[in-house]
């Protein structure tokens, strides 16, 4: 972990209805909570606000599962491992020493609800102050600066100030206010990637499934009569090509990502009701088929959908280095790199059900091009968190400057817990973050410095699908 230096000249000053921080973190998701934990372990009264009534984001409220941007399997041994340590390694032993992660099929596969109190845990002993049920309301600046926050609750209108913000809503909302430039969605029309309601169905006999050995081979078990539904109009269900579900580490529990919402914008209030409705007609189109339909399903039931629709793409802010899809595929490192990822570049078609990387008739096998060589990985440069348009300001979410092919990549919530984890540890210097090293950020970092962690417990679990060669690796 990183240092715990004392963060200097930090004041606990109330006055009036304005309270003053060091650091304020919007948005408890993955990225949000490694930031305020990053920040407040090396000294920073630090606060975090989030909208729910707890902290997860996307990996919470919207169900997605399992982690991704962290797999990586030697491919002369087959040994698995992780590329990312800190703050997302604890959060997962803690999560392991008490039965909520890892899977037979789905190694990177947790307990969600387990989660939530493992946040909560964690940020109430580093000295966290969280304030759930908080809307961010607006922005005030002071030149390029932002020097304070208005936020909408039960309690009325709160005013904060911080020396450094750390925009975590996923969407950029901070930044959007704060004046930063952004684009939005892909750049031939503006749209972003679909949407999906994911969903878990309980009371599943998965012992065939677990015979196979793998995952894919357990999709293709209940793809066979999806395939043949399909064919003979016995299901009418073209927002998925293919069965898509994984294994969830708890007795008789798939979790589900087979919906899909095309041509809706997760900046838009009107879209997202939309949206919201419409994952779940077909989170209950899809379960109620799989239990009159498939054997092992006759006695399962959908067991909960998501309460918030899971948004992939919105703005991308303009940053002082953005990613792109050759950053991806070449496996590029960066001196300033401040975590890394080999997580494939995963598009989901904002218009239909086929995926730009699919391969032809490949149920979500990948073609070349979209992700690293076996045995490569990227990095996510500190230059993509940072603008030149609000020098106190990280964007350490989805938002951060990156094309909607590199976004695609970058997105999932591994990634996003070191992201978080670097832009806590900048947020402390206590000066302008487009002025901090990038490369002082790396040299805080220990996993950055080390080799793929092969130890508990990485080791212990299946190979990842998405770390196999190109030709094999299915969709998330």
């Amino acid at each position: 972990m990183s240092n715990n230096k004392k963060y200097l000249n930090t004041k606990n000053i109330n006055s009036g209805n304005k309270q003053f921080y060091d650091v304020i973190v919007c948005g408890g998701g993955p990225s949000g909570v490694a930031a305020a934990l990053s920040a407040a372990r090396r000294g920073a009264k630090t606060l975090l606000i989030e909208r729910y009534g707890f902290c997860g984001g996307m990996a919470t409220a919207a169900l997605v599962n399992p982690w991704c941007g962290h797999e990586f399997t030697d491919p002369k041994s087959g040994k698995n491992a992780s590329l990312i340590g800190g703050i997302f390694r604890e959060i997962v032993l803690e999560l392991y020493k008490r039965g909520g992660y890892g899977s037979a099929l789905s190694p990177a596969a947790f307990d969600d609800e387990l989660l939530k109190h493992v946040y909560d845990t964690a940020l109430i002993g580093a000295g966290v102050q969280v304030q759930y049920h908080s809307y961010l309301r607006s922005v005030k600046k002071k030149g390029e600066h932002i020097s304070e926050i208005e936020v909408f609750s039960k309690s009325g209108n709160q005013a904060f100030s911080a020396k450094t913000f750390i925009d975590c809503s996923g969407d950029g909302d901070l930044a959007a206010q704060a004046g930063v430039p952004f684009s939005v969605g892909r750049t031939s029309d503006g749209l972003t990637q679909a949407m999906t309601v994911s969903f878990r169905m309980a009371n599943v006999d998965k012992s065939k499934m677990l015979e196979t050995g793998n995952l894919r081979s357990a999709r293709a078990l209940v793809d066979s009569y999806f395939q043949k539904a399909l064919s003979n109009g016995d299901i009418h269900y073209p927002y998925r090509n293919f069965i898509h579900f994984y294994d969830y580490p708890r007795p008789g529990i798939l979790h589900f990502n087979m919906t899909r919402i095309n041509l809706v914008s997760g900046l838009s209030v009107e879209d997202l009701s939309k949206a919201e409705m419409e994952g779940r007609r077909q989170a209950f189109v899809m379960g109620e088929w799989l239990i009159k339909t498939v054997p092992w399903f006759q006695n399962a039931f959908v067991e909960k959908v998501a309460c918030q629709v899971g948004v992939r793409e919105t703005r991308h802010i303009h940053g002082l280095y953005t990613m792109t899809q050759d950053d991806i595929k070449s496996g590029k490192k960066f001196q300033d790199g401040i975590t890394r990822s080999r997580y494939f570049i995963d598009i989901h078609n904002p218009k239909g059900s086929k995926d730009v990387q699919q391969q032809q008739g490949g149920l979500g096998a990948l073609k070349e091009g979209f992700g690293p060589r076996p045995g490569d990985y990227y990095e996510v440069p500190f230059r993509s968190l940072i603008t030149a348009h609000c020098p106190n300001l990280l964007v350490a979410c989805r938002a951060l400057s990156a094309t909607h092919e590199a976004s695609a990549a970058v997105r999932v919530m591994a990634t996003m817990h070191g992201i978080g984890e670097a832009a806590g540890i900048a947020a402390t210097e206590g000066k302008n973050v487009n002025t901090v090293s990038g490369e002082w950020v790396r040299s805080q970092i220990d996993y950055m410095q080390e080799k793929p962690d092969y130890n508990e417990p990485w080791i212990a679990t299946m190979g990842f699908p998405w770390s196999e060669p190109a030709i094999k690796r299915s969709i998330s």
